[in-house]
């Protein structure tokens, strides 16, 4: 495992400019990603780049940004070999949130929520088929798997195939249709993943999460820190009965539940997947996950 740390920064009020602060921290400017452009009237320069966590240019770089000025945005998250992939008990299966598609309650997926937190909605069960607003269909494109909003995974029909003759456990399927406002709603050649099985609360040995505004409820509210990578632990005792697909206790990101479901903002989730399900992900030559092992401790 490595650590990489991605940061993000404007450099248009740099004094001399990007190469300003590249050259004295050793940094070749083919290693970013720079944006440069013109937006009402003003030039920009947007900086994207990415350095080990160990990698001694970091640190310069940083301290340069800092001497002139500049803010920056950073982010940090672990990066891991298929060995180590394949060699743990549970991945935690994430998507690229610039791909999402919106569905959910507000789009007219339905939910039964007589056993949910009546205040942020969580343990909402769905019973409908996944919706997703017809204005998204373009991010499906060219894709084998996606996510909604609400981390709900879906698939193509023929990757849905594959999985369910591969023997999981705690898997199952709903269709998923394309809603739209003049021509109702269409089913998709997609099939949405869903999983049977919930884990314990997670070890508070977990990190990359905050719970400084959870709901009442005790089981919503937590966020993601882009300052520290995501590491969610569990005791060993935990795993005695995880299935093949399984999504955390917790519930995660922002939530507005006032007993409409259709106007509903719920938090969600995350699926927890064992090795044999990564497998068939990348067999697939699906793109657009990360895949991060859990931590197992003894408690």
């Amino acid at each position: 495992m490595k650590t990489e740390v991605k940061v993000l920064f404007a450099a248009q009020h740099i004094p001399g400019g990007l190469e300003a602060v590249f050259g004295p921290a050793g940094i070749p400017m083919d290693v970013a990603e720079v944006q440069d452009f013109t937006l009402q009237r003003k030039r920009q320069i947007r900086v994207n780049l990415t350095l080990d966590e160990t990698d001694k240019r970091l640190s310069v770089l940083l301290d340069l940004l800092k001497t002139h000025g500049i803010s920056w945005l950073e982010r940090r998250y672990d990066c891991f070999t298929d060995e180590e992939l394949e060699s743990t008990r549970l991945l935690v299966m994430w998507y690229d949130v610039n791909a999402e598609v919106f569905a959910g309650p507000r789009v007219g997926t339905t939910y039964d929520v007589s056993e949910a937190c009546n205040r942020c909605g969580a343990g909402a069960r769905q019973t409908s088929a996944m919706i997703i607003d017809g204005e998204y269909l373009h991010r499906l494109e060219g894709r084998r798997a996606a996510a909604t909003c609400y981390d709900d995974m879906l698939v193509d029909e023929k990757l849905a195939g594959t999985l369910a003759e591969s023997g999981l456990i705690g898997i199952s399927f709903r269709g998923v249709f394309a809603a739209f406002e003049k021509r109702g709603h269409i089913q998709l050649p997609w099939r949405q993943i869903c999983a049977t099985h919930t884990m314990p609360p997670l070890s508070p040995r977990s990190t990359g999460i905050e719970g400084d505004e959870l709901c009442s409820c005790g089981r919503s509210g937590f966020l993601g820190q882009a300052e520290v990578p995501l590491r969610l632990v569990y005791r060993a005792s935990d795993l005695v009965d995880i299935r093949d697909v399984n999504v955390t206790w917790e519930w995660f990101g922002d939530f507005h539940f006032e007993g409409d479901v259709s106007d509903a903002l719920f938090p969600s989730p995350l699926f927890l997947v064992t090795p044999k399900v990564w497998r068939i992900f990348r067999d697939a030559g699906v793109t657009g996950f990360d895949w991060i092992p859990i931590q197992v401790v003894d408690e």
